[in-house]
Order: structure tokens, then C-alpha cells, then sequence
């Protein structure tokens, strides 16, 4: 029997699904990140074979896999695209994987969340990315550039900012913050005095950097102004991506689905303004959050494949 694999690689962790062509799981598996931009190829490589033997380690050896289709985050050119179809098939082909269909991680996002002729995704995890198509078959993208040059609005440009205004709060640069308590205890320091060591030495991976993220939640909460200025900035930086891919492909004033996927859009906090915002800017909006995680993007377009394989 023939199977195909599913992959999601993002900057935090990597997630495999394995299934037959009828598109039932038979396995899965869950590792490290696969984001080249932020993970060496060795540790990349590592996390992938991780994840795929959890997801087959219940098959017999010659279990023949036909399609595998990964949605990988931070593979924004040629180059990227280059580096990344190398590195990550060497791996697949440890596995004995006929063939391998490598897109960015929002086209599998999209593919999970809408089957509507126009529409648009928001990715907000550990980065942020925005990617769309219209009616005419269209795409256009905005952010993921890694976070040197995007990730506004990202867990990542969250975390970063929960730093920095920690230490401004420590300084007397601006009011104080609950901020500057909460990173002392999730660092276990005394003072912010003690934080420079913990982030530079060794450099803190962006992806920790990400769940400092919910220290900002945590403080905005307790009414915090300051978190509560950091989330408010995080809304305008995500919309500002979405009215980029609108605009680009002209859509603003037709019927398209926005698919919000990651960890930070679920957020209340950054949800209900970001959904408030455009329901008010787009009057044939649908906001959609996916019911299942964007590895089933993956799976639609492995399946697709062998579907048009098994035609030809």
C-alpha cells in the first residue's frame, strides 16, 4: 500500500503526518525547527529524520511512500528554495520518498484554512507572514523576511520589544513596568542587571525569544500600558500585512476569505482588535480560523499529487 507524508517546518518545532491515499493518519511525529534562516543544516536535517521516524516508525521497512509535501517556514527565494529542496530531500531520501513538493509555509496554511477562489493568510507564530491569490490566479506576499528585516507582529518582534521595554522600565526611560518584574523571574535573575549575559551569551535562539511573548499577555492583563502598547503595535504591524496582500492583488472591495493561523492571532488580545479592524476595513471579509493544524495543508497537496499521479 502506498502512503504519502505531510510536513509542516517552522522556527519552533516541525510537525509530520503520515497517511495512505484515502488521506486517513497512521502516524505522526513532532520535533525541533527546520527553519534554515534560524537552524543550521545539520540541526534541520535532524529535526525532519526526528519527525518522520516518529510518523513511520509503526510501517514495515518497505513501506513505500509515494509524495511528501512540506510547507517550510523562512524560504522566501530561489536561493532559499535551493538551499533548502537539498538539504531537506538528502533526508527524504532516507526514507525512500519517490517525490517531494517544497512550498513555503503559507501556502499550506492557506490550503488548511480556505478552498474559496480568493483568499489570503496570516501567519503569526514565531514569525509572521502574510500570502494571498485572487480570483485570476494571482499570488502576492508580504513579510517573511526573517526578523533582521519583517516578523512585525510576530511572537518574535513581541518578545524582542518585552526585553527592551523591561529594560527601559529598569533605566527610567519610560514608566515603569510590570514587564521588568516578569523577566527577572522567567530568567531567574535578580535584577535586570544579570538579563545582558542571559541573552547574549549564549545568544538567546529567536524562537525563546518568541515565548517571551506571553510575558506581555501576562502583564497586559494586570492593565499594564506598556504590554498593552506592545500588543496594540503588534495588531497595526499584522493588519498593515494584510492591507499589503489586499491591496497587491486588488481585492479590498470583493468577497475573500483571511485565514488567521498561529499562536499569536489566537491570542485574545491580538485576535479581537485584529478582527474588529477588519471586518471594519473589508465589508465582504470572512475571517477563518482553521479547526486543524496547517500539517493538513500539507497533507491536501500530497494527496493531490498522487491523486494526479495515479490519472496520468
Amino acid at each position: 500500500m502506498s502512503y504519502v507524508l505531510a510536513i509542516d517546518g517552522g522556527g519552533t518545532k516541525t510537525n509530520v503526518v503520515c497517511a495512505d491515499t484515502n488521506g486517513t493518519i497512521f502516524g505522526s511525529g513532532i520535533s525541533g525547527p527546520t527553519n534554515l534562516t534560524s537552524t543550521s543544516v545539520g540541526a534541520a536535517s535532524f529535526s525532519l529524520r526526528e519527525a518522520i521516524r516518529q510518523a513511520t516508525e509503526q510501517f514495515p521497512v518497505d513501506t513505500q511512500i509515494t509524495h511528501a509535501a512540506m510547507g517550510l517556514a523562512g524560504m522566501d527565494s530561489s536561493a532559499d528554495y535551493d538551499l533548502a529542496y537539498s538539504t531537506l530531500n538528502a533526508v527524504l531520501e532516507q526514507f525512500a520518498v519517490e517525490n517531494f513538493i517544497l512550498v513555503n509555509d503559507a501556502v499550506i496554511a492557506l490550503e488548511n484554512g480556505s478552498d474559496a477562489p480568493q483568499a489570503i493568510v496570516l501567519i503569526s507564530g514565531t514569525g509572521s507572514n502574510c500570502y494571498g491569490k485572487n480570483a485570476i490566479g494571482q499570488t502576492a506576499n508580504a513579510g517573511g523576511a526573517d526578523y533582521l528585516l519583517a516578523d512585525q507582529g510576530s511572537g518574535y518582534a513581541i518578545g524582542r520589544q518585552v526585553l527592551r521595554e523591561a529594560v527601559k522600565s529598569f533605566d527610567g526611560r519610560t514608566e515603569r513596568s510590570i514587564l521588568e518584574q516578569l523577566v527577572c523571574e522567567h530568567f531567574s535573575i535578580a535584577s535586570i542587571c544579570d538579563l545582558k549575559s542571559k541573552v547574549y551569551s549564549p545568544p538567546l535562539p529567536k524562537n525563546e525569544i518568541a515565548q517571551l511573548s506571553k510575558l506581555c499577555t501576562t502583564a497586559s492583563e494586570q492593565q499594564d500600558v506598556v504590554a498593552q502598547r506592545i500588543l496594540n503595535k503588534a495588531v497595526i504591524d499584522l493588519l498593515n500585512h494584510i492591507v499589503a496582500v489586499t491591496t497587491r492583488l486588488q481585492i479590498a472591495d470583493t468577497a475573500f476569505d483571511c485565514v488567521l493561523s498561529g499562536s499569536v492571532v489566537e491570542l485574545p488580545e491580538i485576535k479581537e482588535p485584529l478582527i474588529a479592524q477588519l471586518q471594519k476595513k473589508y465589508s465582504q471579509i470572512r475571517v477563518v480560523f482553521p479547526n486543524k493544524p496547517p500539517v493538513h495543508g500539507a497533507l491536501k497537496l500530497a494527496l493531490q499529487a498522487q491523486a494526479a499521479k495515479d490519472l496520468s
